[in-house]
């Protein structure tokens, strides 16, 4: 299987603002503006899809609907992350059954977690899978760190391949390589030290902002692969203050439609309980995306 490496943004999901039902054919039409835009792959089911407010049904079709508008174009990973073991397990047979090149997953959450439950509860889900695994660290959502030291253990186990570190600490990115080698592969999860981690060895990103700036984050990613690092550090200076915004916010769905609707590509609102954003924080929202050149 190929490695996955590049930008890989997390499709927003689509809602009609009548009746906050999801729109499938907004939503292929989104997936196309970001494969136009040279993704090199996509994320379904995760944290920017708003999976936590989709439905068990609605989850499946929207990644199903993401897959099957990639025609087989860029690999596709699935957010496969569910509070026990035994549900993930099922989670990530859907994802193998609608055709997912790959699982990202949080650790099981609600309850603490320690280091060795952790790792039984990945070693169970990895055994029960064929897909390569991508762990998703976000302790900003799910209240568990999976720091450097266990992610080394965790990257000794055959089908874990990957890890999304969205601590927003580059530090991250050299205490795992350090540690676990290149048995492990990272992207990063947060977009404003994308430039930065991708210099320091991750492979690529998963990122949020894609929704909004795929392209300007693809050509940084392809200049940092060509050892453009003065260029691809000038182009992402215009980015970065939105995408600061995005991860700093901390509403980044809301703050990714609303800037979606402002630069005329609009999905809808945010389902409730979120809300679009408004006020100095629209006006500063706008600010940002006359800097990154979009409005």
């Amino acid at each position: 299987m190929t490695k996955f490496r590049g930008i890989f943004p997390v499709p927003l999901t689509p809602f009609n603002e009548s009746n906050q039902a999801v729109d499938y054919e907004r939503l292929r039409q989104h997936v196309e503006f970001i494969l136009n835009a040279g993704a090199h792959g996509l994320v379904a089911n995760g944290s920017t899809s708003e999976f936590a407010l989709l439905s068990r049904e609605e989850s499946v079709k929207v990644s199903t609907t993401i897959i099957e508008q990639n025609r087989g174009r860029v690999p596709v990973i699935f957010g496969a992350t569910a509070p026990s073991t035994w549900e993930t397990i099922e989670v990530a047979k859907i994802g193998e059954d609608i055709g997912a090149d790959g699982l990202m997953m949080l650790p099981p959450y609600y309850y603490p977690l320690s280091d060795d439950e952790i790792l039984s509860h990945f070693d169970a889900v990895a055994q029960k899978t064929k897909l390569p695994i991508m762990l998703y660290n976000n302790p900003g959502t799910s209240k568990i760190d999976i720091k450097p030291p266990l992610v080394a253990r965790l990257a000794e186990i055959d089908s874990i391949k990957y890890i999304k570190e969205s601590t927003g600490l580059s530090a991250r990115i050299h205490e795992i390589k350090a540690l676990s080698g290149n048995k492990i592969d990272i992207f990063v999860g947060s977009d404003v030290i994308f430039f930065d981690a991708l210099v320091s060895g991750a492979v690529g990103a998963i990122a949020s902002s894609g929704n909004v700036i795929p392209a300007q984050m693809v050509e940084v990613y392809n200049l940092v692969s060509q050892g453009k690092f003065g260029e691809a550090r000038a182009r992402f200076e215009k980015i970065a203050l939105f995408c600061s915004y995005v991860d700093g916010s901390h509403k980044f769905v809301q703050v990714l439609k609303t800037a979606l609707e402002i630069i005329g590509k609009p999905l809808g609102p945010p389902r409730h309980p979120l809300l679009p954003v408004t006020g100095a924080d629209r006006e500063f929202l706008v600010t940002t995306l006359k800097i990154a050149g979009l409005c």
